[in-house]
């Protein structure tokens, strides 16, 4: 069984998770925010790894807590240089410091275990060319796919309406109980089932060209 810890920080309005293993005590770290080690032990914790779900700054700033000490794992999608130059150089003026290395080697159906609980990794690009989500049985962690209320930007370099248009349509395949955990929060709402949200979900998408 896989325990949630969600983590909410004002700066960006970031969701950043803690997913650990309650037999084993193995943990996974998603988007790590820079002040992570202000809010959790983190010596507590047997840090198997961590996954950026993508890597615009706000959800790897706190990376740099992880360095040499963890895998850092994210999609290829976006290991293209420009994208890194932007991320990393962002990351740096915000934290003063030099982002600790990526390895882009997440794809569509990679497993990573936790304890027995395998989290699949389902590719959902739109907001960014290597966006994912994390899947384990009744419940996916969105990054900024969807979130409780409303989707991922797609007006930004590496965005595109026509990819975030089939990601959520495969993320609306997935049964109605699904617990939907986000990336950011925008309301008072941090979690939702995607049956509470699939009729907006659905507004949204068939609105688009």
């Amino acid at each position: 069984m896989l325990d949630v810890r969600q983590i909410a920080s004002s700066s960006f309005a970031l969701l950043s998770y803690v997913l650990t293993d309650t037999e084993t005590g193995q943990s996974m770290i998603i988007d790590p925010p820079a002040d992570m080690d202000t809010r959790v032990d983190l010596d507590s914790l047997r840090v198997e790894s961590v996954i950026n779900t993508h890597i615009h700054p706000d959800h790897t700033m706190g990376n740099h807590l992880f360095a040499d000490k963890t895998p850092i794992l994210a999609h290829p999608g976006d290991s293209g240089f420009f994208q890194r130059l932007a991320s990393s150089s962002l990351a740096a003026i915000f934290t003063a410091r030099i982002p600790p290395k990526i390895s882009f080697t997440l794809s569509e159906g990679t497993e990573l275990a936790l304890g027995r609980t395998p989290i699949r990794v389902m590719h959902t690009p739109g907001h960014s060319p290597g966006s994912i989500c994390l899947l384990w049985p009744g419940n996916i962690i969105t990054g900024d796919t969807i979130f409780v209320q409303g989707i991922g930007r797609t007006d930004i370099p590496g965005g595109s309406q026509a990819d975030i248009k089939k990601s959520i349509g495969r993320i609306l395949t997935l049964p109605d109980d699904t617990r939907i955990w986000p990336g950011h929060y925008y309301g008072d709402r941090y979690t939702a089932t995607l049956e509470e949200i699939a009729p907006s979900l659905r507004c949204i998408v068939d609105s688009m060209q």
